[in-house]
């Protein structure tokens, strides 16, 4: 997974070497190349575990591509890589890239989930798409018939209460959230942005489930149409409700409750969300650059506290480990992957890699037989 020189896909997500982390007790510990013959460039992955410990990559990238030079940023096709426990390899799969005899190529970063034995995953290719496993190696897809909107962004996929939800920001300018019932192939569609005051929207939503509603969290604005000024973005929770009922709004950084009095937190980029039993955890960026946490026992009353003490490069990462709580990955201002645990409180930070990159990354961590693997990208600067 090499490439030469810093390649950017259409408003998505930059391209680089896949690396992968695996954090112990000392801060430097050794970086594992996934093998980087087939895979000459990727982007971002989203991750998905099995039970035997073996995981799901996919990435949108180039394999083995005759026509294209390692730097061109197209084109991308959807690719699985599919790391097998009980060997310890990792297999290629490509993922089909033709929707009604049209070849469809992608860009940015998947999203993909799981419901029993059921694995769907979404790319951006212009259009939505939604690709279903049907064995190991075999995968169809399907274009999804989003009404009237282009959607050039990133999906963010969930399941819960039966039904499979896509959520997407196309251009910053709407939150598109589509949905059907699992089984069914019958699609609905609302803008919540829409449907609220937030008419502006910064990076991609967070999605989880939490006492029986899916919360979507995401930076937006409200927009006065009466004054030129942009309004700063805040943490928004968007809470649907999975009997069907309707959907809320609320700003975080307006009703958090602050440590330290501090005055509410603008915010920017995307969020990342986890659910650490009894408390939701959402950890995004404050307009000055450093990460902040937002934090609820029960989906509704929140407070928020600083996690890092300097400004971040990009986008963080969290998961929820057996041994050590809530972990959040991110960059640092220099271009070091970081990572932030709590200990007695307060969050502490530590470097985790040995050499700094393209500070505006964005890693992401899995939880795994026991284990935290952290995937990131070596951008060339």
């Amino acid at each position: 997974m090499y490439q030469i020189g810093s390649i950017s896909t259409p408003g998505t997500c930059t391209q680089g070497k896949l690396l992968q982390y695996v954090p112990g007790l000392d801060a430097d510990q050794p970086i594992i190349p996934l093998p980087g013959r087939v895979v000459s460039q990727c982007g971002v992955p989203s991750i998905l575990t099995e039970v035997d410990s073996g995981l799901y990559l996919f990435v949108a990238g180039q394999a083995d591509h005759p026509s294209s030079p390692f730097c061109a940023p197209w084109p991308l096709s959807p690719l699985c890589l599919h790391y097998r426990a009980q060997s310890a390899a990792w297999d290629l799969i490509r993922l089909p890239d033709r929707v009604d005899g049209i070849q469809r190529f992608v860009s940015g970063i998947p999203s993909a989930v799981a419901h029993d034995r059921t694995v769907l995953v979404y790319f951006n290719g212009g259009q939505l798409l939604e690709y279903q496993r049907i064995s190991d190696s075999e995968w169809s897809v399907s274009a999804v018939p989003v009404p009237d909107v282009v959607v050039d962004a990133n999906p963010v996929a969930a399941v819960a209460g039966g039904k499979v939800y896509v959520l997407a920001a196309p251009r910053g300018e709407g939150l598109l959230l589509c949905e059907r019932e699992l089984g069914i192939e019958e699609w609905r569609f609302r803008d919540l942005g829409a449907e609220s005051a937030v008419h502006r929207f910064d990076g991609d939503p967070a999605v989880v489930e939490f006492a029986g509603k899916l919360h979507i969290f995401v930076s937006g604005a409200v927009i006065d149409p009466m004054t030129p000024m942009q309004e700063a973005c805040e943490l928004w929770d968007f809470q649907v409700k999975l009997n069907g009922t309707g959907v809320e709004a609320c700003s975080l950084s307006a009703v958090a409750g602050f440590r330290q009095g501090a005055l509410p937190v603008r915010v920017t980029g995307t969020p990342t969300a986890v659910v650490s039993h009894p408390t939701m955890q959402v950890f995004v960026r404050s307009g000055a650059g450093r990460l902040v946490e937002f934090r609820s026992a029960d989906g509704e009353r929140w407070e928020s506290l600083p996690v890092s003490q300097d400004t971040v490069g990009g986008n963080a990462g969290a998961v929820v480990s057996d041994n050590a709580g809530s972990l959040v990955y991110a960059t640092d201002r220099m271009g070091y992957l970081t990572e932030f645990r709590e200990s007695q409180g307060a969050w502490q930070e530590r470097r985790i890699s040995r050499t700094s990159g393209e500070a505006e990354r964005w890693p992401r961590a899995v939880a795994c037989a026991r284990q935290v693997r952290v995937f990131d990208l070596d951008v060339a600067v």
